[in-house]
């Protein structure tokens, strides 16, 4: 009997390990991640990513004299950014930093305000 107890309980832990791996390595899918910021008198500007988590794009709205930029961080960790490259004129600037194996985890969009720049927070991607 205390045999058998033994043996649950190792399975029971090693199920529980394979659980928490899998809740810590997140993963990619397929839907699209958007942060905007609306602290000017309506919208300042959108980012966000795209394409299985492997394109970061910058989008600034506001005719304001101000940029916008999307940070990025990767799986491995290594980071980036993505400026609006023609300020709030139509289309937006874009990067492809990450791959299948090693997809953006993590966004940041920021107004780029003279002296006081301004985020939103980190969001998932």
């Amino acid at each position: 009997m205390k045999t058998a107890r033994g043996a649950m309980r190792g399975l029971t832990a090693m199920l529980l390990a394979a659980g928490a791996a899998l809740a810590v390595t997140p993963a990619a899918s397929a839907h699209d991640a958007i942060g905007s910021i609306n602290n000017c008198n309506g919208r300042c500007g959108y980012g966000g990513v795209t394409n299985n988590h492997t394109r970061v794009y910058a989008c600034d709205t506001k005719s304001d004299g101000y940029g916008f930029r999307t940070s990025y961080t990767l799986r491995n960790g290594a980071s980036g950014y993505v400026d609006d490259a023609n300020g709030s004129d139509s289309g937006c600037s874009a990067v492809v930093p990450g791959t299948a194996s090693n997809p953006v985890t993590y966004f940041l969009v920021t107004w780029k305000r003279t002296g006081d720049w301004v985020s939103a927070g980190w969001f998932p991607a």
